[in-house]
């Protein structure tokens, strides 16, 4: 149970912290993405501007103030919100076509760029004219498309060396979120243990307690029932022995069904060894067949033969008896029961279904809970304690199985088990 719960513990805080790196350090790499895709437009917007080189004059010195950058460059500086250097023009590789008014290529310029020939400059416009989009990314290389009436002029910016360092961010960014995940497993792994005692120590108080409990209440139930018997035969039966007989009878049942359902949660007793559901299913349902055509219900069958499992008898025995008693106390009067087993592929599935009043949607998650009753006055009526749908789940849950409740057409319900 410790062992369990460290590690579903561990596993969700390691969930969380994992979602958080990753939208913390994706948030980061992205944002380095934007303004390195926002800077090389701002470049190649200054260059489309000054038809194809940056501007001499951002770069003269002010003669009065014999300051970098004069009042004129200002303007530019803060139209494109850019620093712009006298280094600038020597940072940057870049290049340009130009197609006249009717679609011919008028010009090139690559005096700015050693890596990229007429020819391949022409092919690399081509195919950006081709994407029919005014920005964009190309290759290794950034580009704009600006038209006007005397023709198209494309410009290109080579990226390559901020796509590199963009990249050396990314692996180093993910190496590291890596070891920080790998040292964070080890101390709340390690952590965890102390965090979660007072949890454990608290459920096995609990459960402990259930298990005493059930034992220490026979003795007084068993008692009591012996009583029931001596005043009866002293003075007879009456209605107040047979409800003292009848109560005692359900609080057997209940701490029996508490014991098992302990049992069952633990895990501990479980004999898991190789049977046979189809007869286990069989057996069941004959004996409570009997229970509902005495109550002039309809009982069916539809079992597959030899359908062999790796699971405990008792608990399988207990599944198909809690789920057949469960359809038959809720089946409508003179309502119809049909108990289906089959397999299909590797897995085994259990299906009871019974006639009777729809389930509500918004209630069913609850089924399962321990002592949940959808409809107390109904359940009372039919002397359930609200506990036989949990003792299925923790059997199902036991064998790593699934188990589910629906409503169906034409009013009847379905409970589907998956194993």
């Amino acid at each position: 149970m410790l062992a369990k719960m460290k590690w579903k513990f561990v596993a969700f805080v390691m969930t969380c912290i994992f979602v958080l790196m990753v939208i913390v350090v994706g948030s980061i790499n992205l944002f380095a993405k934007i303004q390195m895709t926002a800077h090389y437009d701002q470049l190649l917007q200054i260059l489309v501007d000054n038809g194809g080189t940056f501007p001499s004059e951002m770069f003269k010195k002010d003669k009065e103030d014999n300051a970098s950058v004069s009042d004129k460059n200002k303007n530019v500086f803060f139209k494109y919100n850019l620093k712009i250097t006298k280094e600038t023009p020597f940072e940057n590789r870049y290049f340009f076509v130009f197609f006249d008014s009717e679609g011919n290529e008028s010009g090139i310029n690559v005096e700015n760029i050693s890596a990229i020939t007429d020819e391949e400059a022409k092919e690399y416009a081509k195919e950006v004219i081709a994407l029919n989009k005014e920005k964009g990314s190309y290759n290794a290389f950034r580009y704009i498309v600006e038209k006007n009436d005397d023709g198209e002029m494309i410009g290109f910016i080579d990226m390559y060396q901020h796509i590199q360092n963009l990249y050396y961010i990314q692996k180093i960014s993910a190496i590291l979120s890596l070891v920080i995940l790998v040292n964070l497993f080890v101390i709340i792994y390690l952590a965890s243990g102390k965090a979660l005692e007072p949890i454990i120590q608290n459920m096995e108080k609990q459960k402990q307690f259930i298990t005493d409990a059930g034992h220490e209440l026979k003795t007084p139930l068993a008692v009591i029932s012996a009583d029931v018997d001596v005043i009866e035969l002293m003075g007879g039966k009456s209605e107040w022995t047979d409800s003292i007989r009848k109560q005692t009878v359900e609080m057997s049942e209940l701490i029996k069904h508490l014991l098992f359902l302990s049992k069952m949660e633990e895990k501990y007793d479980l004999v898991m060894e190789e049977i046979n559901l189809s007869q286990i299913t069989k057996e069941v349902t004959d004996r409570i067949s009997t229970i509902a055509i005495s109550k002039n219900k309809r009982f069916g069958t539809d079992i597959q033969d030899n359908i062999i499992i790796k699971g405990d008898r008792t608990g399988m025995e207990h599944l198909v008896s809690v789920l057949t008693e469960n359809a038959v106390k809720y089946c409508s009067d003179e309502g119809e029961i049909l108990v289906k087993l089959y397999k299909t592929g590797k897995n085994v599935y259990l299906e009871v279904r019974n006639t009777g009043e729809p389930l509500d949607e918004k209630m069913i998650p609850r089924l399962f809970d321990r002592f949940y009753r959808p409809d107390e006055a109904r359940t009372r009526e039919n002397g359930g304690h609200g506990i036989g749908l949990s003792i299925a789940k923790a059997i199902v849950t036991a064998h790593k199985g699934k188990i589910s409740a629906h409503n169906e057409s034409d009013g009847i319900v379905a409970f589907v088990v998956e194993l």
